[in-house]
């Protein structure tokens, strides 16, 4: 099932993608020469929010795991 959590400005969603793509040692954080740096990108809402697919997340914490949500209003 997919999981996804709610921010309130793009800068925050790439902060936690940021976090992740460092967690998951993407290539990016090997070589910065590499372009993969976040394991997945904001999505924008028809509902004007921000965002991220967070499915294969290691480090979401209690709070976020449960502020996520499993479905979004898109087109």
């Amino acid at each position: 099932m997919l999981k996804f959590l709610i921010y309130a400005t793009e800068e925050e969603a790439l902060a936690k993608a940021e976090e992740e793509g460092r967690a998951q040692n993407l290539p990016y954080w090997q070589d910065p020469t590499n372009t993969t740096k976040y394991l997945t990108g904001p999505i924008y809402t028809n509902d004007g929010e921000i965002a991220l697919d967070v499915t294969e997340y290691t480090t979401l914490t209690a709070e976020e795991e449960a502020a996520t949500v499993n479905t979004l209003n898109i087109a």
